[in-house]
């Protein structure tokens, strides 16, 4: 019996992951953009440091010169071994309408967030459409054979699992037959879709239906 189709749902899943990981780094961007525009700058000095998740992550002290107050922030992301040292003297950028609201001036902190989203938008993305191309090509060939290929009835050579698929823990299973071409003397192999339960000894006991295309008899599939 056939499940949903693997590729359909993992490619389903993955493009629209991709796609939205691909307008956070937008909206990352757009808004580290906007901040930078804005933004007014100042001298810290890093104060602490605080352990969170394996990394040290700097708490900075800063005057700003728009009001002379004095503010304290934590970086919301650490590194180890330690980016920075307790003492050690950095660039501030704070928002002038929220002095308290300010992250150190790095290139990590502008570019880190967008560049991992959008990395990881176009991966997922291209692997998702991908499969979702791929699948729909491979739907339109099938539909193809079913209305126009040519019928033969041809004896299993195997039943066997393809281990490039996991689901659950388990590979589904394919059905395997060939034939010899009297017209150009070559053999040609046809494959089933996917098939998540064996389809039971019996079937090596009988032909199965073969659709190919007769300009191309390598296109073709097992239909069953």
């Amino acid at each position: 019996m056939a499940k949903p189709n693997v590729r359909v749902i993992v490619g389903g899943v993955l493009a629209p992951v991709g796609l939205l990981l691909l307008g956070v780094a937008a909206a990352l961007a757009v808004s580290f953009a906007g901040l930078a525009k804005s933004a007014e700058r100042a001298e810290g000095t890093v104060v602490d440091l605080v352990y969170r998740s394996g990394t040290a992550c700097p708490v900075v002290t800063y005057v700003s010169p728009s009001d002379g107050r004095e503010y304290t922030f934590g970086a919301s992301t650490g590194s180890w071994p330690p980016e920075y040292a307790v003492g050690e003297r950095v660039t501030v950028v704070y928002d002038p309408d929220r002095p308290g609201k300010a992250h150190i001036d790095s290139w990590a902190n502008r570019y880190l967030g967008p560049v991992i989203c959008g990395g990881l938008g176009v991966v997922f993305t291209g692997i998702g459409g991908g499969l979702l191309i791929w699948e729909r090509r491979r739907a339109e060939q099938a539909r193809w054979l079913r209305t126009r290929g040519r019928e033969r009835w041809v004896d299993v050579d195997h039943i066997g699992q393809d281990y490039s698929v996991h689901v659950n823990g388990r590979n589904p299973f394919v059905v395997h037959a060939s034939w010899w071409d009297e017209r150009t003397g070559r053999t040609h192999t046809a494959s089933s879709e996917h098939l998540w339960s064996h389809p039971g000894p019996e079937l090596m006991q009988r032909p199965v239906r073969v659709l190919f295309d007769p300009a191309d008899p390598d296109r073709n599939m097992v239909d069953l």
